[in-house]
């Protein structure tokens, strides 16, 4: 059944994709990294947050920086995403 509503996300949500395989699987980055390498500094903290409420991306603060990284979650939807060739 959760697989089931992660295919729901990697159809409805190519955005939040997008920002998923920036993040990749391999570090954590901070926010302003990250929003910068996607290229979308407004909309793209947006998707963030939502990736977050879904359960996707992890959020942890260290000082004065807040750090991203993929939960098993989204690394799931990174690796379908990769086999279909979305």
């Amino acid at each position: 059944m959760k697989d089931t509503r992660l295919l729901k996300i990697l159809v409805e949500e190519k955005a939040l994709v997008k920002l998923l395989k920036t993040i990749g699987s391999g570090r954590e980055y901070p926010t302003r990294e990250l929003l910068t390498k996607l290229g979308a500094y407004g909309y793209g903290h947006k998707l963030l947050l939502k990736a977050q409420k879904r359960g996707l991306v992890d959020r942890k603060t260290v000082k004065n920086k807040v750090f991203n990284k993929l939960t098993n979650d989204g690394k799931k939807i990174v690796k379908i995403a990769k086999e279909i060739g979305v």
